[in-house]
C-alpha cells in the first residue's frame, strides 16, 4: 500500500496578490522624495501586481518627472497603463489588473473631469 505524499502547494507571491480585486490591492502614496531606493520599491510593487496611486502635489516638478519617467519605463516593460486621476495624481498598473473591472470603477469614481 503506497501512500502518496501530499505536498502543500503554495502560490508564488506574485500570484497571491491576484486573489483580491485589483482595487483592493491599490497602494496609495503621497510622494515626498525622489530617493532611488524609494522609486525602486515602487517599481517592485508594480511588478508584483499592486496598482499604485501616487500623489505628486507636494514635490517639485523635477522630482515628479524623475519618478514618472522611471515608472513609465517599468510600465512599458510590464505592459501596463498610466491613468491620470487628477492633475498631479496618477494610477500606475499592469494591464492585467484592469481585467476584473474594479480599477476602471475606481478611476471613474475618483477621476476629476
Amino acid at each position: 500500500m503506497n501512500k502518496k505524499k501530499t505536498e502543500k502547494t503554495t502560490l508564488p507571491e506574485y500570484q497571491k496578490t491576484s486573489l483580491k480585486l485589483a482595487s483592493e490591492r491599490i497602494i496609495f502614496d503621497e510622494v515626498t522624495t525622489d530617493d532611488d531606493n524609494y522609486i525602486i520599491d515602487l517599481a517592485k510593487e508594480l511588478i508584483m501586481g499592486r496598482p499604485l496611486v501616487l500623489n505628486f502635489n507636494n514635490v517639485h516638478v523635477d522630482m515628479a518627472n524623475k519618478i514618472v519617467s522611471f515608472l513609465s519605463g517599468v510600465i512599458f516593460a510590464i505592459d501596463g497603463i498610466i491613468e491620470e486621476i487628477d492633475k498631479k495624481i496618477f494610477l500606475f498598473a499592469r494591464k492585467q489588473e484592469f481585467k476584473d473591472g474594479s480599477l476602471k470603477i475606481f478611476i471613474n469614481d475618483y477621476k476629476v473631469s
